[in-house]
């Protein structure tokens, strides 16, 4: 059973530490939550965005010419050929796709080759060579430039590897058609 309260303490006001629920702000706790609030943003804004500006860049990751954590001679071949032959100092990567040795494209091109020579002995010689050179090694890279008035402009290429010399294989030709198949989008690397 609840006792009934004199009228003077029912009256009496509640006091501010006893109060719940809001406050003024002018309480030590309250200061600090403030003050390390205000802190933690300056904090984020400072360090936080340029690290995320940094690691995501919305247009691309830069071709830098070499320093991967895991070096790749044939990427970083083909990244001193787009710093040598593009204007732009820093072109963007978008997907890379490893070099690999088209086997099954060179021994279907040699067949050609032989079938056509003995046709025409004039490409006897375009055979030799091909049996001299062997497989190419290919590998497909998207990246955009930045071109003279600062637009980007997006590039898809295939490249041949040979000897650390690199060599683009033009885009309309009938070999980048039959290099392409065996660099699927979705096997490329971000």
């Amino acid at each position: 059973m609840r006792m009934i309260e004199p009228r003077e303490e029912a009256e009496r006001p509640i006091s501010s530490q006893r109060r719940r629920g809001r406050s003024d702000g002018s309480s030590l706790r309250d200061r600090v939550v403030i003050t390390s609030t205000v802190l933690g943003v300056i904090v984020f804004v400072l360090i936080g965005i340029p690290y995320l500006k940094r690691d995501l860049p919305a247009e691309g990751l830069r071709v830098a010419a070499t320093g991967d954590l895991t070096p790749d001679p044939d990427r970083d071949a083909v990244r001193e050929w787009l710093h040598a032959n593009y204007h732009d100092p820093h072109p963007r990567e978008i997907r890379w796709w490893p070099a690999r040795t088209l086997d099954e494209l060179y021994r279907r091109q040699l067949m050609a080759a032989k079938d056509a020579a003995e046709d025409d002995p004039e490409l006897l010689d375009y055979t030799d060579e091909l049996e001299r050179d062997g497989p190419q090694r290919v590998c497909r890279l998207q990246f955009r430039t930045r071109n003279e008035v600062g637009g980007q402009v997006s590039h898809d290429e295939l490249f041949v590897l040979r000897g650390g010399h690199v060599r683009p294989v033009p885009r309309e030709s009938s070999e980048a058609g039959a290099m392409r198949k065996y660099f699927p989008d979705e096997a490329g690397e971000l």
